[in-house]
């Protein structure tokens, strides 16, 4: 079976995005997966969330080009997160998150704004078509997306992989996070600087400020990313907002314990593999983050949970076939 696959790409290397690179990396069983890159590529800086000059520019093209795009597609096509493709064949939408979840805690906008509404009503019209199924990787997501009138939404979760992590006698501590405050790089920083001086402290991403006692790293391709994050014993995740948490995930896979926020899709993602904290409860990172590297046996214990989540929920070849009959159903309208 063939099948047109839309890519698009990150806003931090221009590299193909997590979720799209995941699902190409492991194809249904007898799939063969044709790229074609979204038409309008511009700078990374375009693939922002936030209202910005290259946003509105990128956006305004999509406006312009992809409906007419989408006169040249033929066969079943599978496309990610929110485009303005007029779906003319079989098609696959797959996005992380409600709409509502996107302006509230990614673009800053209220769900009670005209610009939310016209998302809304626009989507509506272009994914709620007979030839349309639209998967998401949540229950979460699915519920909201339903709330906001969207039909036939099931839940695909992403496909991924177990790998190992290093295990040496030197405790890490990391985070990982590009935006600043959505994912909540000062309660990172604060809760490092408060560790035992013994534990090394990594912190990715971008900051306005550099904490005596942390190695910082700036945003770095994925393959890097994930050859440090093998180094981590514990990730700390106190995102304020997430659609879904591909580090978490990711971390999950190698076995790493996790201390996340108990927001969003989080606690649905992370499981019995974490320990969850309120959103900004930093008290609670930190006593739980110190419980993980004072409890050698008990940060395995979740660790093993974690990647015993991610063999069962994730697992390519349970994933391929959830992913293969939709596909099916699609091909057979």
């Amino acid at each position: 079976m063939l099948v047109n696959i839309i890519v698009s790409r990150n806003r931090v290397s221009g590299e193909i995005r997590t979720g799209i690179r995941l699902r190409l990396e492991n194809p249904p069983p007898g799939v063969d997966y044709r790229v074609i890159n979204e038409p309008v590529d511009l700078s990374p800086s375009s693939n922002d969330f936030y209202i910005t000059r290259d946003t509105t520019t990128k956006w305004f093209l999509k406006a312009l080009i992809e409906p007419v795009y989408s006169l040249k597609l033929r066969g079943l096509t599978h496309a990610f997160f929110l485009n303005l493709f007029i779906p003319r064949t079989p098609w696959v939408q797959e996005i992380d998150q409600p709409i509502f979840n996107l302006f509230e805690k990614y673009i800053g906008r209220s769900r009670k704004g005209t610009l939310y509404r016209l998302a809304v009503k626009t989507f509506r019209y272009l994914f709620n078509r007979d030839n349309v199924v639209m998967i998401t990787w949540t229950q979460w997501s699915k519920e909201g997306l339903e709330e906001e009138g969207f039909r036939d939404v099931r839940v695909v979760p992403p496909p991924m992989r177990t790998s190992f992590r290093k295990i040496d006698n030197e405790i890490t501590v990391g985070f990982v996070g590009v935006e600043y405050h959505r994912k909540g790089g000062d309660i990172a920083e604060n809760v490092m600087s408060k560790l035992p001086r013994r534990v090394r402290k990594v912190y990715v991403g971008k900051s306005p400020r550099r904490v005596e006692g942390i190695e910082y790293h700036n945003p770095m391709r994925r393959d890097e990313l994930l050859k440090l994050m093998a180094e981590f014993d514990v990730l700390l995740f106190p995102t304020r907002g997430e659609a879904y948490g591909f580090t978490a995930l990711e971390a999950m896979s190698m076995g790493i314990p996790i201390v996340a926020s108990n927001v969003d899709s989080v606690p649905e993602v992370v499981g019995d593999g974490g320990i969850l904290c309120e959103v900004n409860d930093i008290k609670c990172f930190l006593d739980s983050v110190k419980e993980l590297i004072n409890s050698p046996d008990y940060a395995m214990e979740l660790g093993a949970r974690a990647k015993a989540i991610v063999t069962q929920r994730h697992s390519p070849s349970v994933v391929g076939k959830e992913l293969l009959a939709i596909y099916n159903e699609l091909s057979e309208e």
